[in-house]
């Protein structure tokens, strides 16, 4: 009687293939994932720009990045929303167009924003 379990070389061989298909469906997954989540961004990203919220992220010179990596799906959302459903749109334009207008004024993501750019993270009013 044998003092050792030998593992026979089929064993082996069962074994990594099993790691290696393993291996393979994490890799896949975890591509499919950031793909995934990739294409959300940018979905997001690109409702934003039809927006006057992407250009009053550029006027207060928030890096895309800091603001996605700064806030929440929700939050996103949020933002999206008001600006929707902004309550003095005009006076938006009118900034926008050059009028010396402060958007603390007006602006329903102003705060957020604010907070954003200082980097501190955004509080639910």
């Amino acid at each position: 009687m044998s003092l050792y379990n030998d593992i026979s070389p089929e064993t082996i061989k069962i074994l990594g293939i099993a790691v290696a298909a393993i291996f393979l469906i994490v890799v896949y997954v975890v591509l499919r994932d950031i793909r995934i989540l990739r294409k959300a961004r940018e979905d997001v990203d690109r409702r934003m720009r039809r927006l006057r919220l992407s250009d009053m992220i550029d006027r207060l010179k928030i890096n895309r990045e800091k603001y996605f990596r700064k806030t929440s799906d929700l939050d996103r959302e949020r933002h999206i929303w008001a600006c929707e459903h902004c309550p003095e749109p005009e006076a938006c334009e009118h900034m926008f167009e050059g009028e010396n207008i402060d958007p603390h004024t007006f602006c329903p993501n102003i705060d957020e924003l604010d907070e954003i750019k200082e980097g501190h993270r955004p509080t639910v009013h």
